[in-house]
């Protein structure tokens, strides 16, 4: 790939674009603003990456093109262009041979490109890089990233083909509840929930020193639990245990998917008012998480028994055991690549950004991301100050993040949504009865609950969060997965039952409502709702 003349006005959602096609907010995966130089990563490799990895699929979808506008990604499917029929069975043959080897393809690709390449990446941003370097690893970052969403798509969509054990076990048995069989999927381990267990093991040694008790009983002040608990030894301690925990598990970030968020594993702030939270729950990941096994391998055992003794049968357990060997991938193949990639990325940018400093062309070297690619590589061309179109950038970007982006540009297809992409991204109208005071939204993890609502905008938003809530929120991702273990229930504006949030419900046995499109606006801090994760219905007109 190249940076050509017209790279930034390629990059954002054009009339002749939406003349095209059906542009839709991505507000389950990318619903924060992104920064310049991000959005000249990303947009091109997905756009690009789609594009080889559904050919190598055989999928019956050209790709997904990216646009940028307001600062927020739109995703248009652009449609395959010959027999859709004839693709989609080469699509299945296709996937016959990927199923059972999913987990293997994740980690041979993980231990012979990623990792190598991240190292490398670790070895660039301790250089003291001249401008030639810059830019020579610069076009080369940008030529692995559409490389790693290529593989990013080709590890992960062949999991949607699991659904089909929906519609046979619907065959099977007769029944309409065919989402039971994801519950047959829970209590497969994965990095989030390993992350989850490190720090809850981090909170059960903290309760068993009444110093450290104490430290973290008040809530955090702008200064934060590190410098209250870094004045005892037991604190120095903590902070060396959890330091090798986010070496291993620090590659996270506010939004996931950015370089300009502060990683864990850069300030532990964020883990250290995680524990706080889990300091004061009673609770044994361990125990809980052997429970959900317990049960889901009780309820395959009993759907697997119940089922008639037919061909579509053994075809079934086949498949529900490769699904269950490849479940952890969702959030495996995020840990890898949708937050470390970026992670890994951004200390190697900051000395790109340093070194434009020590030009006397960059005020600080964050800076740097406020640029777009292009503009980037010509500055070290031709070292010229920026200076006034960065803060204008910087402002842009803050107004950007407070935005209501438009859900959608163009006119909707009057097919309806692909049903795998519907799992995952959700899709239908809200639907609100004022009368009953109640919207529905899908049914994604079972059980009732009622209790009081903490609408969370963004991770800055995690600390008012207290045992037993009720999280509202736009959409998860795995950072927001230390939550799970505190709050009662889940409802959100964005995804389908396969989302993040659908998918680590069901892990936590939390009741939970997903694709509402309505929760955020309708309800606010202190309400009392009912969740029904059975029927997939809120009900927000409850008493205290």
């Amino acid at each position: 790939m190249s940076i050509t003349k017209t790279f930034r006005s390629d990059l954002m959602l054009q009339e002749e674009d939406i003349k095209q096609g059906f542009w839709v907010q991505d507000d389950v995966h990318l619903s924060h603003a992104l920064t310049p130089l991000f959005a000249s990563f990303m947009v091109p490799a997905v756009t690009e990456g789609t594009k080889a990895a559904f050919e190598n699929l055989k999928m019956p979808l050209s790709q997904f093109r990216y646009k940028l506008a307001d600062g927020r990604i739109y995703q248009y499917t652009v449609p395959y262009p010959g027999d859709p029929q004839k693709r989609l069975e080469e699509h299945k043959k296709t996937m016959v041979s990927l199923l059972p080897m999913l987990s293997q393809h994740l980690k041979n690709y993980v231990d012979q490109e990623f990792l190598p390449f991240y190292r490398s990446l670790g070895e660039d941003s301790k250089l003291a890089l001249t401008v030639g370097e810059a830019k020579e690893k610069l076009l080369g970052l940008f030529d692995f990233y559409r490389r790693a969403w290529q593989l990013h798509f080709e590890i992960i969509l062949p999991r949607t083909a699991f659904m089909a054990l929906e519609q046979m076990y619907g065959q099977l048995t007769g029944s309409a509840d065919t989402v039971v069989v994801y519950d047959m999927l829970a209590g497969v381990m994965n990095k989030s929930l390993e992350t989850d267990r490190e720090l809850w093991k981090l909170a059960d040694w903290v309760k068993q020193s009444p110093v450290l008790v104490a430290a973290f009983a008040e809530e955090a002040t702008e200064v934060g639990y590190n410098v209250r608990i870094e004045q005892t030894e037991e604190g120095l301690t903590l902070l060396k245990r959890l330091q090798d925990v986010l070496e291993i598990y620090g590659q996270r970030s506010t939004n996931s998917h950015e370089f300009n968020d502060e990683t864990w594993a850069e300030n532990p702030e964020y883990a250290l008012r995680i524990i706080a939270r889990y300091i004061k729950k009673d609770y044994d990941f361990d125990r809980e998480f052997a429970e959900t096994v317990r049960q889901r391998e009780a309820k395959a055992e009993e759907v697997i028994a119940g089922l008639p003794e037919v061909e579509l049968k053994q075809t079934f357990v086949m498949m529900y055991q490769w699904a269950l060997d490849s479940w952890g991938l969702d959030e495996d193949h995020h840990f890898y690549i949708d937050a470390m990639l970026p992670a890994k990325s951004r200390p190697f940018l900051l000395n790109v950004g340093r070194l434009l400093v020590d030009q006397g062309v960059l005020e600080d070297k964050a800076d740097v991301f406020f640029l777009y690619l292009d503009e980037l590589l010509a500055m070290l061309s031709d070292p010229t100050p920026l200076h006034a179109q960065i803060g204008q950038r910087k402002a842009e970007f803050e107004v950007n993040k407070q935005k209501q982006p438009a859900p959608f540009y163009g006119t909707p297809p009057e097919v309806p949504m692909d049903p795998a992409l519907e799992r995952i991204f959700g899709g239908k109208p809200p639907e609100i009865q004022e009368q009953e005071q109640t919207f529905t939204g899908y049914a994604a993890s079972q059980g009732t609950y009622t209790g009081t609502v903490k609408v969370v905008r963004n991770p800055e938003d995690f600390s008012k969060v207290q045992q037993g809530d009720v999280l509202v929120c736009k959409t998860t991702t795995p950072p927001w997965t230390v939550l799970f273990s505190i709050v009662g229930a889940i409802v959100t504006d964005a995804g389908g039952i396969l989302s993040h949030a659908g998918t680590v419900a069901r892990e936590y046995k939390l009741p939970a409502v997903v694709g509402s499109k309505v929760a955020t606006s309708l309800l606010k801090d202190g309400d009392i709702v009912k969740v029904d994760g059975t029927k997939g219905v809120v009900h927000f007109g409850q008493q205290s």
